[in-house]
């Protein structure tokens, strides 16, 4: 967990406020509970007055699983099965009844305690379940989320879901090859996918200079309609954000 970010909505899905903040790059699960409760409590971030909290987590302990293999009780199994022991761990299932799957997650003990303690009425969400979701996500695309240290990409193939992951990277490289795994895992033309790029990434860097080498079809991309967004939001690149407010649309 590198990343923490909100969003305030008002009325007609006007956009009050964004905080993001980026935590260091070694911080885990344990250590993040503590500066996740001190972000939240300095911004003064709204409980009592607003119709609906929903907490969108992205830890990769997760699993995108069928409904004809999904049962509620073996969540913790699978997880342990694939990731190891889960013991302090919450377990959630998101049903996704329109896409007949679900996704089975792990959040921290530690961050569900701080999460439950400022906001004791909130929804949980899993980014895995929202991304699928996307309108403009369709055809042959490879939707991207950049962190610090970590990236989250989405693979649709003939506009079916193809896999959700999410990798610890060091450098370009490292980038690069799991993205053509990817592809190649699924059987995926790497020339005839679109690459959605959103999160820390600019074209001036070795990262965005070390996928282009590879696949052609590269957007930055753009911050999603119906949102009525505050002027200052324009002195950043849009894909900075975009992946944010898609995500929201979507819950």
């Amino acid at each position: 967990m590198d990343t923490v970010s909100f969003i305030v909505f008002g009325e007609n899905n006007k956009c009050l406020s964004l905080y993001s903040y980026h935590l260091a790059a070694e911080t885990s699960a344990g250590t993040a509970a503590a500066p996740l409760k001190e972000i939240i409590l300095s911004q003064h971030l709204p409980a009592a007055d607003v119709d609906e909290i929903v907490f969108i987590f992205g830890y990769p302990t997760a699993l995108i699983v069928p409904n004809g293999f999904a049962v509620e009780t073996t969540g913790k199994e699978m997880l342990e099965l694939i990731f190891g022991d889960q013991s302090d761990s919450f377990i959630k299932t998101d049903i996704c009844p329109d896409q007949n799957r679900q996704t089975v997650y792990a959040i921290p003990q530690q961050i569900k305690a701080v999460t439950d303690y400022i906001f004791p009425s909130h929804i949980t969400r899993h980014l895995y379940s929202l991304l699928p979701e996307i309108p403009s996500i369709a055809v042959n695309e490879l939707y991207c989320i950049f962190y610090n240290s970590t990236f989250t990409a989405m693979l649709v193939k003939e506009n079916k879901l193809q896999a959700i992951q999410t990798y610890q990277y060091k450098s370009p490289e490292d980038v690069v090859y799991y993205m053509l795994q990817l592809c190649e895992s699924f059987e995926a033309s790497v020339n005839d996918t679109n690459v959605h790029l959103n999160g820390m990434i600019s074209e001036a860097s070795n990262l965005y200079n070390g996928i282009s080498k590879y696949f052609l079809n590269l957007q930055f991309e753009a911050l999603p309609a119906g949102i009525d967004y505050p002027e200052t939001i324009n002195e950043y690149p849009a894909h900075y954000f975009s992946h944010l407010f898609a995500a929201a649309q979507c819950v």
